[in-house]
């Protein structure tokens, strides 16, 4: 139950960033894409992909990552990307207020910030190259 309630929070939360993130500007132009997400060599279960237009033109846009694949519509031209990638953890010790407000599990984010909050990763995005597959490593 208490997992459940976490995966929903970890969902919602994921929806309504992606929401914000793609409000404004045009969808015209947008260039669908997809791909997959690997860290360590194995599909990222769960996460968020987001394309942040590195001229400063084109609108932001994101995806869920599901299954270690995503699809989304970016602008076209040069995008930084940031990659998210989540687990449900137990809690091993859990503290005497955890234990009483029922809180066993925790969400841990186990993709390096180097592909996140500090990210380099650069891809083009144009009508002849839809598909942007990422194969992180530690």
């Amino acid at each position: 139950m208490v997992r459940r309630d976490v995966r929903h929070r970890l969902v919602w939360a994921a929806s309504v960033m992606l929401l914000v993130m793609g409000c404004g500007g045009t969808r015209s132009d947008q260039i669908a894409v997809s791909g997959q997400v690997q860290f360590e060599g194995k599909p990222v279960a769960e996460g968020t992909i987001s394309f942040m237009p590195v001229n400063g033109t084109g609108q932001t846009t994101g995806a869920q990552i599901v299954d270690g694949r995503y699809a989304t519509t970016v602008s076209p031209g040069e995008q930084a990307v940031q990659i998210t990638g989540t687990n449900v953890v137990t809690l091993e010790n859990p503290t005497e207020e955890e234990v009483s407000r029922g809180i066993t599990e925790r969400v841990e984010q186990y993709v390096p910030a180097k592909y996140n909050r500090q990210s380099e990763l650069r891809v083009t995005v144009a009508s002849d190259s839809t598909t942007h597959d990422f194969d992180l490593q530690p």
